[in-house]
């Protein structure tokens, strides 16, 4: 055998386990990776010597599968990198400032649009939709809000999206919020984004292609080489119908630098009428279902929202939020979400239920164990490569339901990124005796519960160390702890969500995850080790190279 490609003199985080004295594979072991196409071929002391066309030293670095963040919202961060961002200015005057700059550079009447825009960086406040018509000079303005639940519109925009006509309507699971005196704000939540994205969407090919380019470099940079783009092609979360094609050509065109499981909108499927036997439900033309494409591209599970965000405090409580009269809302009436759900799934389609506040995170669980019931669990449905069902965020989640996940196998993804950004603000919408349950980690590996890494980025900060560290210290701006401190979890398990429970959850454990032979050559080169150094160093590591397929989309070792 002769190699392509021979790693040597490399500290091996394998993720592989090895029994209790090393359960998550994070024991470090000096060797060596043997690398053949883009697949791993021999690892530790089988590669040691092997000949190679090509042989570099890793000079003593850590070498761990590259990451994953199965759920973070890819072609729209990349246009976050692309458009105007107010994000963390300081001061609403600097925003302002910000925003007026931009209008200056549109032509009349054209659309000016930012991101980034969250109001616990300005003590609450939200833009003055008065001076936000004043500098936008007759020109519509949309700002969108970091978690992407909700939006700022001026008058003009609203104009344009008929909010002031006499028959107007409030979109079932949205908001228009209005003053006092009936006037709207400009804040606009969940489902009424809709009313003015329509007026802007679709983006064009062109310009997709070059978002998920910028958002997928910095992905390579960051060491991730996986992620899933949670919610595309639909809805008020998705950008164009023709967003999968957009990623088809930007990896024709050698600009995605990561490998991509996409996750189709649940709006974006119709019903299908095809033979009795073949499970009609609800679909895309063609027949294809999770699953579908090659370890570049997949198809993954469908997303669904139940309810908002507890930033904005639109996820959907059994109880009012703190100091508030509201309990949130779910973004359409339960029956219907629930034959949304199970059509879906009936379809072959797995699912991705985002579920934030506790009533909503009751019946996704409710729905997705009646599907799961009804037509099977996923392993039966899909023998050979299981995408799991899963709840997105999961936010609040009670211990007697634990086991229920465990038992059917449904994954959940709740944001560790979210501590630093939004942390207090939720701990004090829950107030003290609720935020125990908030965003909890331990709880779910201690009961079997499979929680791979995830960030929502651009919602949050979605650098993966970043992440990692904050699992194992949850620590918010003010040096508080998101939600409690019981639920931090170790180095070892918070870099194994990241890699190997992240591949499992995405049901690709087949191909990537750990360092094994057969996987995939997707290997991140790291300075230090990141279950050895102090923990609240983990962010500061170095990313020293990224490879993906036994290709380098960050740095080299030459």
């Amino acid at each position: 055998m002769r190699l392509d490609l021979r790693i040597d003199n490399a500290n091996l985080l394998t993720m592989e386990p090895a029994g209790d004295a090393d359960p998550y594979g994070t024991r470090a072991r000096l060797g060596s990776i043997g690398v053949i196409g883009d697949r791993i071929v021999a690892v530790g002391d089988e590669a040691h010597d092997v000949a190679a066309d090509r042989v570099l030293d890793a000079d003593g670095r850590f070498l761990a599968p590259g990451f994953n963040d199965v759920h973070c919202h890819t072609a729209w961060y990349g246009m976050t990198l692309l458009d105007v961002s107010v994000e963390k200015l300081g001061t609403m005057d600097a925003v302002y400032a910000a925003l007026e700059a931009a209008a200056k550079e549109k032509a009349p009447g054209e659309w000016v649009t930012a991101t980034g825009f969250s109001q616990n960086d300005y003590d609450g406040q939200y833009p003055d939709i008065q001076v936000l018509d004043r500098i936008a000079d007759g020109r519509p303005m949309f700002i969108r809000q970091v978690s992407g639940h909700a939006a700022i519109a001026n008058t003009e925009a609203l104009e344009r999206a008929g909010v002031f006509r006499d028959d107007f309507e409030t979109p079932e699971g949205g908001k228009v919020v209005r003053d006092e005196h009936g006037k709207p704000t400009g804040l606009i939540e969940e489902t009424a984004q809709a009313l003015v994205q329509d007026l802007i969407r679709p983006y064009s090919r062109s310009l997709l292609v070059d978002a998920i380019d910028a958002a997928t470099e910095s992905y390579a940079q960051q060491g991730l080489t996986s992620f899933g783009d949670a919610g595309i092609a639909a809805g008020w979360i998705g950008h164009s119908p023709t967003e999968l094609g957009a990623y088809q050509e930007a990896r024709q065109n050698g600009r995605l630098h990561a490998r991509g499981q996409l996750m189709p909108m649940a709006d974006a499927l119709r019903p299908l009428h095809a033979h009795d036997d073949d499970h009609n439900g609800l679909g895309l033309d063609l027949g294809v279902v999770s699953g579908f494409g090659d370890p570049m591209l997949r198809l993954g599970p469908i997303k669904i929202f139940m309810d908002g965000a507890m930033s904005s405090e639109t996820a959907a409580m059994y109880e009012n939020y703190e100091g508030s009269d509201t309990p949130g809302y779910f973004q359409d009436a339960p029956e219907v979400l629930r034959a949304r759900i199970l059509d879906t799934y009936r379809a072959g389609w797995s699912l991705a239920v985002h579920a934030i506040g506790d009533k909503a995170v009751a019946k996704a669980i409710e729905f997705i164990c009646e599907a799961q019931d009804t037509y099977g669990f996923p392993a039966q449905r899909q023998p050979g490569h299981t995408i799991p069902n899963r709840i997105e965020h999961a936010a609040m989640v009670s211990d007697s339901q634990l086991k229920t996940l465990r038992d059917y196998g449904i994954v959940v993804t709740p944001q560790a990124a979210f501590a630093d950004a939004i942390g207090d603000a939720q701990n004090a919408s829950l107030g003290e005796a609720r935020r125990p349950l908030l965003y909890r980690a331990k709880a779910f590996f201690d009961s079997g519960v499979l929680l791979p890494g995830s960030s929502d980025r651009p919602c949050a900060d979605g650098t993966p160390l970043r992440g990692i560290q904050a699992f194992v210290d949850r620590r918010t701006r003010s040096g508080d702890v998101m939600g409690s401190a019981d639920e931090r979890i170790t180095p070892q398990q918070a870099l194994a969500a990241y890699t190997s429970i992240a591949a499992e959850a995405s049901g690709d454990l087949a191909d990537k995850g750990t360092i094994s032979r057969g996987k995939l050559a997707d290997i991140v080169f790291l300075d230090e080790n990141p279950v050895a150094v102090d923990p609240t160093t983990i962010k500061d590591i170095n990313i020293a190279a990224t490879m993906l397929g036994g290709r380098f989309t960050h740095g080299n070792l030459d």
